[in-house]
C-alpha cells in the first residue's frame, strides 16, 4: 500500500514538473522580443521621424503661411490672428483736421494720378512761409501724385496776381524762364521783403526783366489765350472750392484743409501725405 502511494506521488511530481517547464517557455520566448521594441522606441527621433510626425513635418511645409477656410477651421483662429496685418491706424479725423468735400470736386488735370492743389496768393504772409516747405516736399513726390498750384482770384489785385503766376508758367514752358520756382519764390520776395505791391504792369515787366524776358515776350504771354484761359479757369475753381482764405488744401477734389485746421505746417504736410495714401 506503502508502496503504490509513494508511485502515484511520483507520478504527480512528474506531472507539475512537466506542465511548469510548459508555462515558462512562452515567458522566455517573450523577453528578448519586448526588450527589442523598447530600444527602437527611444532611437526612433533621432534615426527615422515617426509616422505621424512626417505627416505634421509635410502639412506645414505645404501650408507655408497659406491658409484656406477648411485649414483655418482645422489650425484655430489663433494662428489666424498671428498671421494678420492690421492696417496703420489713421492719424487725422475728417471735421477736425480736414474737411471732405460732398459731392466731390472737379480736379484740375483730371487724369489718373492723385491730384493736390495749394490755393493761395502771393500777397499772403502764409503762403508766402509755405512756399519753401511745399517746393520742398513737391520735390519727392512719388510718381502717381501731381501737385497743382492755383492763385486765388477774388478782387482785382488777386486777379493780376493770378495772371502773373500763369504769366511766369506759360515762358517758362516757352523755355523763356530757366526756372520758374526760383522766379515765384523771388515775386514773393518782391512783395514781402522788398515791400512792392507789385500790381502794375510796368512793375512786372521791370520784374521779369531781371531774368531775361524782354517787354514783347512778355506783353504775348501775358494776353495770350493760354494765360486767358487758365485765369478763366482758377475763377472756376475758386467757386467750386468756395475758397475764402488761402492758403487752402485740395485733395484729388474730396479733402480740403490748411494750416489752421492741421495745426502746423508740419501736420499739414502729413494731413496730406495722410489723405494721398487713402486716395492710392
Amino acid at each position: 500500500m506503502t508502496a503504490i502511494k509513494t508511485s502515484i506521488l511520483a507520478l504527480l511530481l512528474v506531472g507539475l514538473v512537466a506542465c511548469g517547464a510548459e508555462q515558462a517557455a512562452p515567458v522566455a520566448a517573450d523577453e528578448p522580443a519586448a526588450t527589442t521594441d523598447e530600444s527602437a522606441a527611444e532611437t526612433a527621433p533621432e534615426n527615422q521621424p515617426a509616422a505621424a510626425e512626417e505627416e505634421q513635418l509635410a502639412a506645414v511645409e505645404e501650408s507655408d503661411g497659406s491658409y484656406d477656410a477648411d485649414t483655418v477651421a482645422k489650425e484655430g483662429s489663433l494662428r489666424l490672428a498671428q498671421n494678420t496685418v492690421e492696417a496703420a491706424p489713421q492719424r487725422f479725423v475728417e471735421g477736425q483736421h480736414y474737411d471732405r468735400f460732398r459731392p466731390t470736386k472737379m480736379t484740375v488735370t483730371g487724369g489718373e494720378k492723385v491730384e493736390v492743389v495749394e490755393v493761395f496768393w502771393y500777397g499772403c504772409n502764409h503762403c508766402y512761409n509755405l512756399e519753401p516747405v511745399l517746393q520742398r516736399w513737391s520735390a519727392d513726390l512719388p510718381e502717381n501724385v501731381e501737385f497743382v498750384k492755383i492763385p486765388a482770384v477774388w478782387n482785382p489785385v488777386l486777379e493780376t496776381h493770378a495772371q502773373v503766376f500763369f504769366t511766369i508758367e506759360a515762358l517758362a514752358g516757352a523755355g523763356e524762364l530757366e526756372n520758374k520756382n526760383a522766379v515765384h519764390m523771388a515775386f514773393f520776395d518782391e512783395i514781402h521783403v522788398n515791400r512792392q505791391r507789385m500790381s502794375s504792369e510796368k512793375s512786372i515787366i521791370d520784374f521779369l526783366g531781371n531774368f531775361g524776358v524782354d517787354r514783347d515776350t512778355f506783353e504775348s504771354a501775358w494776353n495770350s489765350f493760354e494765360v486767358n484761359t487758365k485765369l478763366r479757369q482758377a475763377k472756376t475753381l475758386n467757386r467750386a472750392y468756395e475758397i475764402g482764405s488761402v492758403p487752402t488744401m485740395v485733395v484729388n477734389g474730396k479733402y480740403v484743409t490748411d494750416e489752421s485746421r492741421a495745426g502746423s505746417k508740419t501736420q499739414l504736410l502729413a494731413v496730406i501725405d495722410e489723405l494721398i495714401a487713402s486716395e492710392r
